[in-house]
């Protein structure tokens, strides 16, 4: 099955939660979401059984990977209990998660027994008081480092992921790098994106990969690596085999909608089909009927309607109202 422009559904994007412990510039501006932020309540939350039935009714379309993303998930109580449910079910179902680290650590070793294959966590700096500025609460910079280095013990690989602002934390790249470079590390630079429309994105802020790749060519000679799957959005460089990746989401500078395979859905079950999306739809009524084929059915109705290509048509619809990147996952 492909949308109108060619493309198969193959990663799935789950969000367990809207909630999140950090403030980030980029995300959930701390003026626009104070601390007192009404987000969904539990019982508005799609239960791990819907999920489980959304991922049932994707598999026969093509799905191979599910990403459990937020908000911040950790904060989703029992989430152990739907990696090892998914992965229980679908051992060969690529199942990964994407944190900002800080409740990772203790949960590390059940997270990995549970089967879960892969962790990113998002890290924009490692100057102290530049990540307390980036992530609004004044979080500790330390407790991120200790889950990073306690997943990196666990897993053969930990994905870093760092939204580069110029003038914020653009002056983190070479620190970063330089930390990063040892085996079982892929530290991706992702270029900063209008998600949403509260956090007063501006073009000039946007560090482009290839600025980043010249500065970091200067340290020492990266290597270009070839894609692993068709819509991998990174384009991968390796130091070497033995000192970890460097990669690029360079979503801005040089759009890869042609290849974007994902679909994503929000903590209180709502389908979208682009990460810059004002459309989706709601499969909640269809999930509490529990019947496979009719999710199947809807979600199959929806993705053959698909043409969303926003990176591509950034400048044509400038203004326009996005989902906020909290509620869907990034």
């Amino acid at each position: 099955m492909v949308d109108l422009l060619g493309r198969p559904i193959r990663d799935l994007r789950v969000s367990v939660t809207d909630s999140c412990n950090f403030r980030c510039t980029y995300c959930l501006p701390s003026e626009a979401f104070p601390r007192d932020y009404a987000f969904l309540k539990p019982d508005q939350l799609l239960r791990f059984s819907d999920i489980e039935l959304v991922v049932a009714a994707l598999l026969p379309l093509g799905l191979q990977k599910v990403k459990i993303t937020g908000g911040e998930p950790l904060l989703r109580p029992l989430l152990v209990e739907l990696i090892a449910l998914l992965k229980g079910r679908w051992p060969g179902l690529e199942v990964a998660l994407i944190t900002n680290g800080h409740h990772l650590a203790p949960l590390v070793k059940r997270i990995r027994k549970a089967g879960l294959d892969s962790v990113t966590v998002s890290l924009d700096a490692l100057d102290p008081t530049v990540f307390g500025r980036m992530t609004g609460n004044a979080h500790r910079l330390d407790t991120v480092l200790a889950g990073i280095e306690e997943a990196h013990r666990e897993f053969e690989q930990v994905k870093i992921n760092t939204v580069l602002i110029r003038g914020e934390n653009d002056d983190q790249v070479e620190a970063l790098a330089k930390y990063f470079q040892r085996p079982g590390f892929a530290l991706r630079f992702i270029e900063y994106m209008d998600v949403g429309s509260l956090n007063r994105w501006r073009r000039d802020q946007v560090v482009t990969g290839a600025e980043v790749l010249e500065r970091l060519q200067k340290l020492k000679n990266l290597f270009p690596l070839p894609k692993r799957h068709p819509g991998e959005t990174s384009e991968r460089w390796v130091w070497s085999e033995a000192e970890g990746e460097v990669g690029f989401i360079n979503s801005v500078s040089r759009p890869f909608c042609a290849e974007c395979v994902r679909v994503r859905l929000s903590a209180d079950g709502k389908l979208y089909t682009c990460l810059f999306s004002n459309r989706s739809t709601d499969l909640k009524p269809v999930l509490l009927t529990g019947n496979l084929a009719e999710v199947t059915q809807t979600i199959t109705a929806v993705w053959k309607k698909r043409d969303d290509r926003y990176s591509e048509q950034r400048q044509s619809l400038a203004g326009t109202t996005r989902q906020e990147m909290f509620t869907l996952g990034g």
